[in-house]
């Protein structure tokens, strides 16, 4: 990661000094439903906000990785979940301030073995009827933004 300062010329000529523009990997969010229609969902403490938060499962994309391929290991090393499939969706999740893009990766179940999380992650996974994520919208249980808007992609499968 890293944060640079830069100057831009914008499209109507005017030019802005001091502006910061963060740099940071693009990462994959992880969407698998089962046979039953349920949705595959993490619960994991989060120090930024100091809190558990759903998320779907997620992770960096590594260098000469494609989005299906971080998805697949993440998915993998998460939730023990084996899973296959080429259906992605580009999004830029910060815009305003950074280049970085997340791909919501659509894969489907092969196996499921044994997870290996890392040694700082605390990450509970759950399948969850999609009612049920609908209602936990609705109640603000679900806040991250990713988990959202990979949510919406999810009505139009």
């Amino acid at each position: 990661m890293s944060l640079e300062k830069r100057s831009y010329k914008l499209p109507i000529g005017l030019v802005k000094d001091d502006y910061f523009h963060l740099s940071r990997p693009d990462y994959v969010l992880i969407v698998v439903l089962d046979e039953q229609g349920r949705l595959l969902v993490e619960r994991q403490y989060r120090r930024g906000v100091d809190d558990f938060v759903y998320e779907l499962p997620a992770g960096w994309i590594e260098e000469g990785e494609s989005p299906i391929e971080a998805a697949k290991r993440e998915l993998l090393e998460e939730t023990s979940v084996n899973g296959s499939g080429d259906t992605c969706f580009e999004l830029y999740p910060q815009p305003g301030f950074s280049s970085m893009k997340a791909y919501v990766c659509i894969l489907k179940i092969n196996t499921i073995g044994t997870a290996h999380v890392g040694d700082d992650e605390d990450i509970s996974t759950m399948w969850m009827p999609l009612e049920e994520v609908q209602k936990m919208v609705k109640e603000s249980k679900i806040k991250d933004m990713g988990f959202l808007a990979a949510l919406s992609l999810v009505d139009h499968l």
